[in-house]
This record gives C-alpha cells, sequence and structure tokens, in this order.
C-alpha cells in the first residue's frame, strides 16, 4: 500500500509500506478515504516536534480519518464491510486510574494516531484498529466526517466553560474548532459573540457562523476596539461603567498565540474564564500574574476531547452545510506535500484542508 511520510521537516515522501492484517478478534481493518489536515499536523510538519514529543522520521501524521471498513476481527458485531465510519484516534487502555475516573483522553497507556511514539497516523491507504475507535456515518457526511474530531474538541471545550446562553464570549483563532466553537456558541444563545483571526477567509466564515464583531490583530488594536464595542452594550446597565472595564466572561483561545492569550486575559472580566485549546509554537507562554490574580482569571486546559465523538456526529449532522463550508481545499495523495505547505502557510484562504485516498 502507499502511505505519505514525514521524512524530515517540511518534506513528505509517497512510500511503499506493508499492508496491515488483523490480529485481534476486537479489531478492523480499515481503508482510509478521507483525512482532515489539523494544526496539530502542522507543528509536526513545521517543527518535526510539540514539545517533547519528536518525531523519529520517517514518520505518518493525520488523525481525522474517514474510512470503510474492508473485514472485522471475530469478536466484532457492531461492524461490517462496507461501514462509513470516522476514527476516534485516541486508542486507550481501558484499565487505568485516567480511564476509570472517565479521563480516556489523559490515559496513562494513551496511543494517539499521528503523534510520535504512540501510533503512525492516517495519511496511509489501510489501517488497523480497535472497533471501538471507529463511529457509524451516515453516507451523507462525506466527507465532512473529517471534522468530527475537531468539532468533539470544540464541543468539550464548551462544557469546560459551564453554561453559554447569555454569555460574552470570545474566539481568538478561526481554524476550523474556532469556527464549530464559534457555530456552537452561537446556537447555544451567547449574548456577544468576538472573533480574531489574521485571515480574511476565517473572519468571514465567522460572520456567516454568527460572529457579532471580528478583528484581525494584524490591523487593529484588538482589546481597544473590543471595549469599544461591547461599551455600546452596556447603556442600559444601572451604572455608568468606565471604558476600561473588560465584558468578555469567557475567552477561548483556539490559537495558542502569545498575544491573543494577553489580549484575552485583558478582555476577561472579573471572574472570567479563560479556556485554552490552541498548540503554541513555543515550550513556555507568560501571563500577567497580577491581571490573573486581580481579576481571579480561571484558566483551563482543553487536552483533546473527552468521550464526544456521538455529540459531534450529531452536531455535524443537524449543521452540516454550514460545517461543510469549512472545507476548502481537497487534494489527492500524490499532492500531499502541496497540501501541507499551503496549509502551514495559510496561502489561498484555506479553512481545512482534505487529502482524498
Amino acid at each position: 500500500m502507499l502511505a505519505a511520510k514525514l521524512v524530515a521537516k517540511k518534506k513528505l515522501v509517497i512510500q511503499f509500506a506493508p499492508r496491515p492484517i488483523i490480529h485481534n478478534p476486537d479489531d478492523v481493518l480499515l481503508r482510509i478515504i478521507h483525512v482532515g489536515i489539523c494544526g496539530s499536523d502542522l507543528h509536526y510538519f513545521r517543527h518535526g516536534a510539540i514539545g517533547d514529543q519528536v518525531i523519529d522520521y520517517p514518520f505518518i501524521l493525520g488523525h481525522e480519518g474517514v474510512a470503510v471498513v474492508e473485514d472485522t476481527g471475530k469478536e466484532v458485531k457492531s461492524l461490517k464491510p462496507g461501514h462509513k465510519i470516522v476514527i476516534d484516534p485516541a486508542i486507550t487502555c481501558g484499565q487505568c486510574d485516567q480511564c476509570l475516573e472517565g479521563r480516556p483522553h489523559t490515559c496513562r497507556q494513551l496511543e494517539f494516531l499521528g503523534c510520535p511514539g504512540q501510533h503512525e497516523g492516517c495519511l496511509q491507504q489501510y489501517m488497523v484498529l480497535p472497533a471501538r475507535n471507529c463511529f457509524l456515518l451516515n453516507e451523507d457526511l462525506l466527507p465532512a466526517g473529517v471534522l468530527v474530531e475537531p468539532i468533539a474538541c470544540a464541543l468539550y471545550a464548551a462544557q469546560m466553560a459551564g453554561p453559554i446562553k447569555d454569555k460574552k464570549v470570545a474566539i481568538f483563532g478561526c481554524g476550523p474548532i474556532g469556527l464549530c466553537l464559534l457555530l456552537h456558541c452561537h446556537l447555544s444563545g451567547a449574548k456577544i459573540t468576538a472573533a480574531t483571526d489574521k485571515i480574511q477567509a476565517r473572519l468571514e466564515a465567522a460572520r456567516r457562523f454568527g460572529a457579532h464583531w471580528l478583528g484581525n490583530p494584524d490591523l487593529l488594536d484588538v482589546v481597544n476596539e473590543l471595549k469599544a464595542f461591547l461599551a455600546t452594550d452596556s447603556k442600559n446597565l444601572p451604572f455608568k461603567p468606565s471604558p476600561s472595564w473588560p465584558e468578555i466572561d469567557l475567552a477561548f483561545d483556539c490559537s495558542g498565540d502569545q498575544q491573543a492569550l494577553s489580549q484575552a486575559i485583558s478582555l476577561l472580566k472579573p471572574g472570567g474564564k479563560l479556556i485554552i485549546i490552541g498548540i503554541p509554537e513555543t515550550n513556555q507562554i507568560f501571563f500577567d500574574p497580577h491581571l490573573l490574580r486581580r481579576k481571579e482569571i480561571t484558566l483551563y486546559n482543553v487536552r483533546r476531547q473527552n468521550n464526544f465523538f456521538p455529540q459531534a456526529i450529531e452536531f455535524l449532522q443537524k449543521n452540516k452545510e454550514a460545517l461543510a463550508s469549512l472545507i476548502t481545499h481537497h487534494f489527492p495523495l500524490s499532492e500531499v506535500q502541496r497540501a501541507f505547505e499551503i496549509t502551514s502557510n495559510y496561502e489561498d484562504g484555506v479553512i481545512k484542508a482534505i487529502i482524498d485516498l
């Protein structure tokens, strides 16, 4: 079979690899048909590492996979050849303290697809995975099923934040997770949603998804401009608000950018929450401890998703037309290098690029 292997920083090569076979009775053989390119894939593509997770070349990336079941182990009853499925990329042990406490996403023995030292990814024609990592998809959700994993991350982050209804929400970074989160906040009755990004096509998508205010941090002062916008919403208060008061209840960072994190802290109201989803390019980030302390800001770190695949599939089914619009680029496996270059450089208005195998 063919596989796209990262052989050096910023270099992918199509190579032959052995076709896998089923060994365990609860495994399934999958033929991969679509793979989404995620922000974490781009970190590995550009830097060869995320923190201390360093690639040992060559390595197969990709964890947003949609596939067709080719064959099943003898104990698999829920799946049959021909079924279309979306892959949950987190293979867990089910026995450690984290799994038993309802935290399989931080499993002590976790093997995540496309993660160095754990498990090779989906950019190959065939894979063998446990049946429990395969979730059935309706035919009308192809190829948009590659969005299920980022939707699951967004929904998990939203649950961490607590009630959304009537809240003022800012989302920093309008990649696929940020946009899915924005749509969820809009549909959940957020009073005001604000969104920032450096790419115009993503800001336009954010407007379609219900954002009341949009800002490009390269072109304007996000903090002061958003505060000015929020001040217009304060005229019915029983007191005169200071223009320096931030009014955001919830801030979601989906960029991993230091500037965005600082903007979020500046804009949050006392008692506000910052939910960090994005992966920084650096190994350290910083916050003004005095702002955090004086405003008693709560920080949440999101580790992928936690059993939200069923909810994510349902969300995609209900909003499939809007969400499918996030898939802006398709590439065959033979053009995987070009696909990663365009996505890594944020060229051509890319939001979500997928590889069609």
